[in-house]
């Protein structure tokens, strides 16, 4: 009998390592995101010398977004970056609406492209960067990628000009949520980009390792554009890409100061193919990817490519809670029932890692000065866990067809003034 307890408990120990080990990794990024003095910067204000330097295109990807493009053009307008130093270039994908025309009344150059075998946003970009920027008629530094239903802050461009002073040619701004209390939904997805989109990356960035890119609020050197086009064509184009450049061993820059505000999706049929279609991407890469790159890693001694492998392995967080919580209140229940015929040390570390998740989220909500109203959603997280176990259910079966980086357009509404 004894033995067989024995077992038993060293196999519900052993079954914590990759939840307590994950725990532990974001323990790791937690910490030193909070002693990365670019925290501050979370406030939008460029503080540093106003002279600028670079030439900025911002390339803006479009497929059929006559609804809120003219809106995105307008507010450029609102940059304190010199208007002589940035150009807006709309490229307007396989469109079967007014996006060009809204383009050009907005001032925007406008690149129109007809190809229905080479579709979706990837594909869009390298043809741009390849086709059309090799033969710009207009000096440029640098270009920006910038989503259709997107807005920046005023000081945008003022920190990657800084960062590109600083010698760093790819960057990546912060990429949060435009509407964060529009509905239930997207108030905890702003504490999940939260989290993802700037802690995770901020800590990273303070132990010297390449932050990755989100897809939108990207900046690349004129050399890189020059050099490799936009050459990543899947639905999850932009982690693709930033893999390429881990292997060629570029480091991507998180710009802390540089704030892009995109649109997320409200209702749950939209909500649901857009996720679907992001973590299924994503499920892809790490089956052909993930692996391969830890051992490369860890055989190169390279500590950039097995934290890319770590960043990939990593579980999206609200099934990382799931697996958490139901193992540590069932394991913590079984030790007082059992009046402590279970170790103790075995729910102590599944309430743990629990803790730390609980304080990583609350940590990237205080990082980014979310509104109270955010933290006060958070009640509703079992059912934004629910919701996710749908998707990711959806998305299992939907790789089984396989995926592919075709527009997919997700349903949007012009913003509430």
């Amino acid at each position: 009998m004894t033995s067989c307890l024995t077992a038993c408990n060293l196999a519900l120990l052993l079954a914590a390592a990759p939840v307590a080990l994950t725990a532990l990794y974001l323990l790791l990024l937690t910490l030193a995101a909070c002693a990365h003095p670019d925290r501050q910067r979370i406030d939008g204000c460029f503080t540093g010398p106003r002279q600028a330097r670079a030439r900025f295109l911002i390339l803006i990807p479009a497929h059929n977004e006559e609804l809120l493009l003219g809106s995105v053009l307008h507010r450029l307008r609102d940059l304190s970056f010199p208007a002589s130093h940035w150009t807006p270039v709309v490229i307007a994908d396989n469109c079967t609406d007014r996006t060009a025309d809204v383009a050009r009344q907005h001032g925007a150059t406008v690149l129109e492209r007809t190809d229905p075998v080479r579709r979706g946003k990837g594909q869009a970009l390298n043809w741009a960067m390849r086709e059309r920027l090799s033969s710009w008629p207009v000096p440029y530094d640098a270009v920006v990628i910038l989503d259709a239903d997107s807005v920046v802050n005023p000081d945008f461009l003022w920190f990657l000009d800084e960062a590109l002073g600083n010698g760093y040619e790819a960057l990546q701004g912060y990429y949060g949520v435009q509407n964060p209390l529009e509905n239930w939904r997207t108030s905890l997805l702003t504490a999940s980009l939260a989290a993802f989109h700037f802690l995770r990356p901020l800590g990273r960035d303070r132990l010297g390792l390449p932050c990755g890119l989100k897809g939108n609020g990207m900046c690349f050197a004129r050399r890189l554009v020059e050099r490799f086009g936009y050459p990543a064509f899947s639905v999850v184009e932009d982690v693709e890409l930033a893999l390429l450049y881990l292997r060629e061993g570029i480091r991507v820059k998180f710009v802390a100061g540089a704030h892009v505000l995109g649109q997320m999706a409200v209702s749950t049929g939209a909500a649901n193919t857009q996720r679907a279609r992001w973590e299924g991407g994503r499920l892809a890469l790490i089956r052909t990817q993930a692996w391969l790159l830890l051992r490369e890693g860890l055989r190169l001694r390279d500590a950039a490519r097995v934290d890319g492998a770590v960043d990939l392995l990593v579980a999206p967080f609200a099934l990382l809670v799931a697996a958490t919580v139901l193992p540590a209140a069932g394991l913590l229940a079984a030790w007082f029932l059992t009046h402590g015929i279970f170790w103790l040390l075995t729910p102590a570390v599944w309430c743990g890692a629990l803790a730390i998740e609980g304080c990583y989220i609350l940590v990237a909500l205080a990082l980014v000065r979310a509104p109270v109203a955010i933290y006060v959603r958070l009640a509703a997280a079992p059912l934004f866990v629910a919701w996710k176990f749908g998707v990711y259910t959806r998305m299992l079966l939907a790789s089984r067809r396989g995926t592919s980086g075709e527009w997919v357009r997700t349903a949007r509404h012009e913003m509430k003034k």
